[in-house]
């Protein structure tokens, strides 16, 4: 009699749970390693007293790539976790003191007329073009292989090959939005959107305009107990379809044949030796460097050379600060824009250094679960874009910024902040590096700073190593809770397609 085929999973993020849930739900028998005790990669949590924290993102875009992963194992998303849409998505403070609530559409655009006196024939016909690159790229550069062949004859391909000036390739984001918006505010804050993956408006191609649709034409949304929520559901998931879930369980190496292919993996559980467990396949869910140098063993392999070559995005100095008193002012999501936005990009993407004068986000989670939170408080995520680690001093940065960031954040709020902080907690690229793997603290992988970046990224099917496939905010289609889900789904599909699922 046939049997399913033993799939390996490396990695409990986004995209090894989405892997994990894909292949299970296609017949595959899956086990999923985890070296800490707790699921989810940048997606974790973190306590400090009576607060919690999400440790990475915050915001929840495209809630129907979930919706249809819980789908494909039978299961209703509203079942396990609460997405709730949020208006204002955002509120906006600019350095000369004027504000914007970030509503969705068609809200926004009265709000950009009424706030910053943006004309709404240019607000309209913003959000059309960016509408259109969404349709246009969607099927193809995110839900899809850029390094299958059937992907390129494909109909949504050859759809937007006959519209390709729609997609805006050749402009950056900057000086697209300068051809809409007539407001040097509005143009600000909607370069911003290049920040989503790591990049600078300033370089990275207009095609990324499309966030800025995807987040206010299609909503932003929050997650009933944060982020962390989110894991603990797919988690959940992953167990009632019968994925096995090993913890503390660090895989050493993958075992190949003579021939290069996939034979199994070498596991260290915590406490106990190493052992080798055989499978017909390994999805890895490592940053791709990681994957290469430590666990391939194969750091002078083309792909990890070319990746190094390859600018990397930003990270993050982020201030977990437990407030012990609320202000109404914020919402959910806060940004606080710095006053020269093309220095503040020039310093973190050329000079590799934190800029003068930062741009500040500020999340804050308990505003729509009060338990993060003891009464009267709220837990602020601070977060500061910072270049990758490069050996600073990150402890003395930290200890600057720290004043920075509150002045900032004094001087618009117009009350006193530093007082309220009663814990405290700073993590920096340094240790992003350390706590994920991510090479140099890279939030995304590679940066989206040239045209090509799309095509450049690690394929989801390593061809040189057969039965070896990759998902994660390293590879294809990037970062971003959404497109990592996303990468999960696209390995499992060429698993199966290559692989097959029974033997």
């Amino acid at each position: 009699m046939s049997k399913a085929k033993r799939i390996a999973i490396i990695g409990g993020g986004f995209g090894g749970l989405s892997a994990a849930i894909s292949l299970r739900s296609r017949g595959f028998e899956v086990d999923l390693y985890e070296m800490t005790a707790t699921l989810g990669g940048k997606a974790g949590t973190r306590n400090l007293g009576n607060y919690r924290f999400d440790t990475g993102p915050s915001l929840l875009t495209l809630p129907q790539v979930f919706d249809r992963l819980f789908s494909k194992a039978g299961k209703r998303r509203e079942d396990y976790v609460e997405f709730m849409p949020l208006d204002p998505i955002t509120n906006y403070w600019f350095s000369d003191g004027s504000r914007l609530a970030g509503r969705p559409l068609p809200f926004l655009i009265d709000e950009l007329e009424k706030s910053l006196g943006v004309p709404r024939q240019e607000s309209e016909r913003f959000f059309s073009y960016a509408e259109d690159i969404h349709t246009l790229t969607t099927p193809v550069f995110l839900e899809r292989s850029l390094h299958e062949f059937s992907t390129w004859v494909s109909k949504p391909a050859f759809k937007a090959y006959s519209q390709i000036h729609k997609v805006d390739i050749f402009r950056t984001m900057y000086s697209s939005l300068s051809s809409f918006f007539s407001s040097t505010k509005a143009i600000q804050l909607f370069s911003r959107f290049a920040t989503y993956n790591g990049s600078d408006p300033y370089q990275a191609p207009a095609t990324l305009n499309t966030i800025a649709y995807v987040e206010y034409g299609l909503g932003g949304f929050g997650v009933k107990g944060g982020i962390f929520a989110l894991t603990k559901a797919l988690e959940k998931l992953c167990t009632d379809i019968g994925v096995i879930i090993r913890r503390n369980t660090k895989v050493e190496s993958i075992e190949l044949d003579k021939s290069d292919r996939i034979q199994g993996v070498l596991i260290r559980p915590l406490g106990q030796d190493t052992s080798s467990i055989p499978y017909d396949a390994v999805v890895s869910d490592l940053d791709i460097l990681t994957l290469y140098e430590h666990i391939l063993k194969k750091p002078k392999d083309s792909a990890p050379i070319r990746f190094k070559k390859l600018p990397p995005s930003t990270s993050g100095l982020v201030f977990y600060w437990g407030m012990n008193k609320s202000y109404p002012d914020l919402g959910v999501n806060n940004i606080f824009f710095s006053q020269d936005y093309q220095k503040e990009f020039f310093q973190i993407h050329h000079e590799q250094r934190l800029p003068d004068d930062p741009t500040v986000y500020v999340n804050i989670t308990s505003k729509i679960s009060p338990e993060d939170a003891p009464p009267g408080g709220e837990n602020w995520f601070v977060l500061v874009n910072a270049p990758p680690d490069g050996g600073q001093n990150w402890q003395e940065i930290a200890k600057y910024y720290r004043k920075k960031v509150i002045k900032i954040l004094e001087a618009s709020l117009g009350v006193d902040v530093e007082k309220a902080i009663e814990v405290e907690e700073i993590l920096d690229p340094k240790s992003i590096m350390e706590n994920t793997g991510s090479w140099r603290g890279s939030l995304y992988g590679i940066s989206s700073n040239t045209k090509a970046a799309a095509f450049l990224r690690p394929s989801n099917r390593v061809k040189k190593y057969p039965g070896l496939y990759t998902v994660g905010g390293s590879v294809h289609p990037g970062g971003g809770m959404p497109l990592v889900t996303l990468s999960g789904m696209i390995a499992a599909e060429l698993l199966e397609k290559y692989e097959g699922s029974v033997e």
